[in-house]
């Protein structure tokens, strides 16, 4: 005999013909949102769309026996590569070894401390006399 999880959706035996979730962590999260008043929701489903695809729902939620319009749009974008950097003098420089860390070429040839890339602007800023 199987059975479906009514918290997390998945299979399970069942030891007793009167169980419904698969474990006590299961039971546990479907008491407390039962106390919290949260509907149980059914499994997430990722659909199948194109990148920069719009898909847009309409649906009833009943809420103190009462329905509610619910309406969700949902945007699939495909993440960035990678983040480009920040258009900066060319005084200021990315660190070798933490690349979110930066650090202004001075004026015999060295390099300041490292900072991040707001205090570098700061500092390269009050070198130059703008502050």
């Amino acid at each position: 005999m199987s059975a479906t999880c009514h918290a997390c959706h998945r299979p399970f035996t069942p030891q007793r013909s009167t169980a419904r979730f698969c474990g006590d962590a299961c039971r546990k999260v479907a008491q407390r949102n039962r106390d919290r008043g949260v509907r149980p929701k059914s499994p997430a489903t990722a659909p199948a769309v194109a990148v920069q695809a719009i898909l847009s729902v309409t649906g009833a939620q009943e809420t103190d026996n009462r329905p509610l319009a619910a309406s969700v749009t949902l945007i699939s974008q495909q993440p960035p590569a990678s983040k480009a950097a920040p258009k900066l003098d060319p005084r200021i420089v990315r660190d070798a070894a933490y690349p979110t860390m930066y650090r202004i070429r001075l004026c015999g040839g060295g390099l300041s401390e490292m900072v991040n890339l707001t205090r570098a602007k700061d500092a390269f800023e009050e070198m130059r006399g703008r502050r």
